[in-house]
């Protein structure tokens, strides 16, 4: 095998168990509690753009401006992005920092040493989101305007409309409770898990 083989396949490997960790951190830690798609998506590509980067900077010669342009890239996105709570930040840092430490160290450290790295923050993350973000039933009373979607058969749109309009996440149970036709609303009983990170709409909220 070839110099230049023996190369890539390093790289391959190197890039696909970073991938592979990052995937495991952002699926199994954060989406399967907070059910997000859109920043699950965006920790696993930013990652994977990070890493590729750092193996660039690290291998090939650049000049200052180039470098410089990288930066100002990544300031534009910061910008003109909405804001993220501090838990997806520090989620989106983790990954970040992950990709780029793991693409800087192949030629400075053991493997095995990035290994128990990796394995000491996964361990960190866990234990903190199992004391820190521990899921908890809660009830939230709802006046609820769109009686249309209080019918037992559409109850998966009603949750998507309750998701959407309150920024309620992982609802387990509806309960409808007085309906008010002069109103045209009614009371809704809205069981579901607490990550404690929700943000809920103040309105419409007893």
């Amino acid at each position: 095998m070839t110099e230049a083989n023996i190369k890539l396949l390093s790289f391959i490997i190197d890039f696909s168990y970073t991938i592979v960790l990052i995937t495991i951190i952002a699926g199994f830690l954060y989406y399967k509690r907070n059910g997000q798609k859109a920043f699950f998506f965006t920790y696993v590509l930013v990652a994977a753009i990070v890493f590729q980067l750092c193996m660039i900077l690290v291998r090939i010669p650049m000049e200052l401006g180039f470098a410089i342009g990288l930066f100002a890239i990544f300031g534009i996105i910061r910008y003109r992005t909405s804001p993220i709570n501090p838990r997806e930040m520090t989620y989106l840092l983790v990954s970040v920092g992950i990709a780029a430490k793991n693409a800087l160290a192949i030629d400075s450290m053991e493997h095995y040493k990035i290994l128990v790295s990796d394995a000491m923050l996964v361990l960190i993350i866990v234990l903190l989101e199992l004391l820190l973000f521990k899921k908890s039933s809660k009830l939230k009373i709802i006046v609820y305007n769109k009686l249309e979607l209080i019918n037992e058969d559409l109850r998966p749109q009603l949750i998507s409309d309750l998701e959407t309009s309150f920024g309620i996440k992982n609802i387990k149970k509806i309960q409808v409770g007085k309906i008010d036709t002069v109103r045209n609303s009614a009371q809704l009983k809205v069981y579901f898990l607490d990550t404690e990170d929700q943000n809920f709409s103040p309105e419409s909220l007893v």
